[in-house]
């Protein structure tokens, strides 16, 4: 009998967000092979309170509803709580008690705070687990440490409250990197034999864009979340200090959500405000255009648990520079695929980028490399099979 499963997700599918394309395929991938899914995204707008704003409907990814459809996936839309973000596992949970009366569901899977009470589901016979995505347990659960006393305890009870306790309660969790799983065991306090690795997937599509020999590395790129903790600051630092050195035959094009101003900001001051374009988050087909022009993925997070667009850019046969942090070396190969520089050393990552540009067969070379890695090792149907196996164990 196939399993149903449910997966719940804290945010709109339609934003042009990893976390989004990686429930998407999972849902997608776990429907080929041979499961019911049904999807349960929250149209929240993120970390908001009351008066919480609406989110635009094209958001809200009704363009992928027939096309999954066809892999039986459904997609039942959860308003978003009125007071608070914290509180959407509440709307999430009114949602699956319909679901639950309809349906016969193995086990709930869920990202973040959306995730509905452990106690409820098992009072229902259902099984509960966590797909572990977060960009570092130890740095989200240490942020209340700056606050005055009165907030700080609220964080403390809120975190253990809606993060430690479910997590620790759940039957199974997918950590998607050996690196999660790590912090999973050390920081919440889980069980190892009740974490599997499960690697994340590169949709095929980004293989086949193609990769002609450049005579010149002087298009590079940054596709992730524009915040201080994916890197971007560094970067915009790091090609500073080389055009300062007059290395400046290169273009820098910068797309996600986030604080458009800030880098533009930052590129002036580091004289290369005219070198530097911002850009919104673009959909998955104007992606593969805009990595099909790029040479080098400049990507210098401070944590990661998997690193998708790193692994989205390696696909496309474009070698990444990065930190040698978290989950990144799981996902680059250092001098093979890309190139490492330590933690917050800007100018290593500065070193990196010139040996790209010095180097353009070395470069070419390592982006042919990481291609194949990926094919090798990231595909969302590894990814279905190994969460499949997982359920199957409980």
């Amino acid at each position: 009998m196939c399993p149903c499963i449910v997966i719940t997700y804290p945010f709109p599918l339609g934003r042009a967000t990893g976390g989004a394309r990686l429930t998407r395929e999972i849902a997608r991938h776990l429907g080929k092979a041979g499961a019911e899914v049904i999807i349960l995204p929250v149209s929240a707008s993120p970390l908001s309170r009351y008066p919480r704003p609406k989110v635009a409907d094209k958001f809200l990814g009704f363009e992928f509803d027939e096309d999954l459809s066809q892999y039986s996936v459904d997609i039942v839309r959860v308003p978003q709580h009125p007071l608070h973000w914290r509180f959407d596992g509440l709307a999430v949970k009114n949602a699956l008690r319909k679901t639950l009366k309809e349906r016969h569901v193995k086990i709930v899977l869920s990202f973040f705070n959306e995730a509905p009470a452990p106690a409820f589901l098992r009072s229902r016979g259902v099984k509960f687990g966590y797909i572990a995505i977060w960009q570092s347990y130890a740095i989200v659960l240490t942020q209340y440490s700056r606050l005055g006393r009165v907030r700080k305890l609220v964080w403390k009870w809120a975190n253990d409250r809606y993060i430690i306790r479910p997590h620790k309660q759940a039957d199974v969790l997918f950590a998607i990197s050996h690196f999660t799983r790590q912090e999973l065991m050390d920081v919440i306090g889980v069980e190892g034999e009740r974490i599997t690795v499960c690697h994340l997937g590169v949709d095929s599509i980004f293989t086949k864009i193609s990769r002609p020999r450049p005579v010149e590395i002087t298009q590079f790129i940054y596709f992730t979340r524009i915040v201080p903790l994916k890197g971007i600051l560094d970067a915009i630092e790091a090609l500073g200090m080389l055009a300062a050195k007059g290395l400046k035959n290169w273009n820098l094009r910068v797309l996600g959500l986030g604080n458009h101003e800030m880098v533009r900001k930052a590129a002036r001051e580091h004289g290369i405000g005219h070198k530097v374009v911002v850009c919104d988050p673009v959909n998955d087909e104007r992606l593969r255009r805009e990595l099909q022009q790029a040479h080098l993925a400049i990507m210098p997070s401070h944590a990661e648990s998997f690193g998708l667009a790193l692994a989205e850019a390696q696909a496309a046969g474009i070698p990444v520079v990065s930190y040698d942090v978290g989950s990144v070396p799981e996902v680059v190969e250092n001098g093979v695929t890309g190139w490492l520089a330590p933690l917050h050393r800007v100018d290593r990552l500065a070193q990196c980028i010139e040996e790209a540009i010095w180097h353009p067969e070395t470069t070419y070379r390592a982006g042919l490399a990481g291609r194949e890695r990926v094919k090798q090792m990231f595909t969302w149907e590894k990814t279905a099979a190994t969460i499949l196996e997982g359920i199957k164990k409980l």
